[in-house]
């Protein structure tokens, strides 16, 4: 195992005309605790995300335990565990289930002892069975800690852990923190408390506008930068400063009242102080100020003059035992877990994804099918209650394949929860073939029950069953797939809703679901012809009832198409990452 834990060399990362990150070279070794420190937007969440996964460097290298984090990246990621510095969470589950999920992403079977240990250590066994939005947002942060240690990572960033959390918090973390780092995990940390950084930190670096100021021992750093000050309290203040004090490095403040020494590091005091016994000032008190942290990184930050790079020795981490052994993985497990934890979200749900649907169904077999039925008994020598089955059964499938694709996508887009995904070693194909599953599953289980409503209506026969369950799984494949890419391009709600709106809905209307291309007039059946959803529908309408207006293979040639130009469009914006990974 090579002793650097993370190597960046040359890493840059733009943003348009914007260098957040400007060819970093560094190493964080194996087995210490490093802090990284700067202002807000110096690039410090950018570093972490670049070797996390969730973003990609323009330019450079950046390797995890001796693995290119591109070329590598099953294993990088597999090896390191993010602590965003946004809380987020899911709603729909439990604190536990939340656990084994992300686990599962791994590939990790997540066993009870795990999850208590984990539990325990970070305070939240109590909240177990929970409901993630139940928790406070100290308890939402453990929760964003116990994610990341799910499947034992051998490298932990902490990007901001304890931002507005309450002291014992605080504390507890730290407590929590060495311990890790004392089981020889390396942790990267990122925070605004620098009392933080200086309790925990082997190695300190200062990051600026992108650029790595400064990489070094802690302890040196301090002597380096910082000075240790002493201040006596005067009996009588004084107007100037004693001849024989000012050579010493003296100065007054607080207008004559105070004299600050400030020897240097490892500078003996005795001569300091016999001078000004000498001088014959009379001592009230007396202070003593270590050097600290904090005013070496305003020092550092301040300055105008170019800053010496020192990467340093550092913790080598060999004196400390080597981290624990990662859990084991499962293959195909991850994928399993995407899938599942999809279909649990929209089951959870059940009168938004499940009930709804199945209402308008009646209702539109109650106004359309007896109602019209009346007056239009039969279309194409079925009868028109009968006729509608095939239509709105299909609208059934398409309507909830996209919608809940799409908003389950842009879900974790908006919350945050999307980083929980990006950062574990799935590949782009399992990452598909999982949310277009879970689309087909839920588009299937409405679609069978809206059929299972009309049998109330029109009876159980099904002329073709295979052809039915084929045009079903394909549009559900297909508009699955269009749900995707829509949350992908989506930056808003409104975005979301524009498609099934105004595209969807109109062409799934016009589409022939209440009324056949023989009851049109000519032009109006070039139209018709032109609408991909009318193919849809005929498809259905054949294998339900056996009538088609159209040459069945020609239906289905055209859900074919559809279906593998959606699934490879989707594909390829996940794999550039589009609008994931900056």
């Amino acid at each position: 195992m090579p002793n650097e834990a993370v190597r960046l060399r040359g890493a840059t990362k733009r943003y348009g005309a914007f260098t957040a990150l400007d060819n970093v070279d560094l190493d964080i070794h194996r087995g210490e605790v490093f802090a990284l420190l700067g202002p807000n937007g110096a690039g410090k969440t950018t570093l972490i995300n670049v070797v996390a996964g969730t973003a990609l460097a323009t330019e450079g290298t950046v390797e995890v335990l001796g693995h290119d984090v591109v070329k590598d990246y099953r294993l990088t990621r597999r090896a390191v565990g993010l602590v965003p510095q946004e809380i987020n969470f899911d709603p729909f589950f439990t604190v536990e289930e939340i656990l084994r999920f992300q686990a599962g992403y791994f590939g990790v079977r997540l066993q009870d002892e795990r999850i208590v240990d984990i539990l325990k250590n970070l305070g939240l066994l109590d909240k177990r069975h929970a409901n993630a939005r139940q928790l406070s947002g100290g308890m939402k942060r453990r929760l964003l800690i116990a994610k990341a240690l799910v499947h034992q990572p051998p490298v932990l960033f902490l990007d901001e852990p304890t931002a507005g959390v309450d002291v014992e918090l605080r504390r507890d973390l730290w407590t929590y923190v060495k311990r890790l780092a004392g089981e020889g995990t390396t942790v990267v940390l990122t925070t605004h408390y620098l009392e933080e950084a200086e309790e925990l930190a082997d190695r300190i670096g200062v990051i600026k506008n992108g650029k790595l100021l400064v990489v070094e021992d802690k302890k040196e750093l301090i002597a380096r930068y910082s000075k240790r000050t002493v201040r006596l309290l005067l009996e009588q203040p004084v107007l100037q400063l004693p001849a024989s004090l000012q050579l010493s490095g003296a100065s007054l403040a607080e207008e004559g009242r105070a004299l600050i020494l400030a020897p240097g590091i490892g500078e003996p005091l005795g001569a300091s102080l016999t001078a000004v016994s000498a001088s014959g000032l009379r001592v009230a008190d007396i202070q003593t100020r270590e050097p600290r942290l904090e005013s070496v990184i305003l020092e550092l930050l301040r300055s105008q003059t170019p800053l010496v790079h020192v990467q340093g020795n550092g913790k080598t981490g060999l004196e400390r035992p080597l981290p624990p052994p990662s859990a084991p993985s499962v293959p195909g497990l991850g994928m399993r877990t995407l899938y599942l934890k999809e279909v649990k979200r929209f089951l959870r749900v059940p009168g938004q994804t499940v009930l709804s649907p199945l209402i308008t169904t009646a209702l539109y077999f109650v106004v359309f099918g007896w109602s019209l039925g009346g007056r239009v008994r039969e279309v194409e020598g079925v009868p028109y209650i009968r006729f509608l089955v095939p239509g709105l059964v299909m609208l059934g499938i398409i309507n909830n394949a996209f919608l809940n694709t799409s908003s389950s996508l842009f879900i974790m887009k908006l919350q945050g929860t999307i980083v929980d995904l990006l950062v574990t070693p799935l590949s782009y194909l399992e990452m598909l073939a999982a949310f277009l599953a879970a689309g087909t599953t839920r588009a299937l289980l409405v679609g069978g029950l809206t059929w299972l409503t009309a049998v109330f209506f029109v009876g159980p026969s099904v002329p073709h069953p295979f052809e039915a369950l084929l045009a079903a799984a394909l549009v559900s494949v297909s508009f699955a797939a269009a749900g995707l890419l829509v949350a992908l391009w989506a930056d808003k709600f409104e975005q979301v809703n524009f498609i099934p709106t105004f595209v969807i809905t109109p062409l799934a209307f016009l589409g022939g679901v209440f009324y056949s291309a023989s009851m049109l007039p000519p032009a109006f059946r070039v139209v018709l012809h032109l609408n991909p959803i009318y193919y849809m529908i005929e498809s259905m309408r054949y294998a339900l009832i056996g009538v088609t207006a159209e040459p069945p293979w020609q239906g289905f040639l055209v859900l074919a198409v559809l279906t593998a130009v959606m699934v490879g469009w989707a594909l390829l914006l996940l794999k550039r990452g589009y609008k994931l990974r900056n």
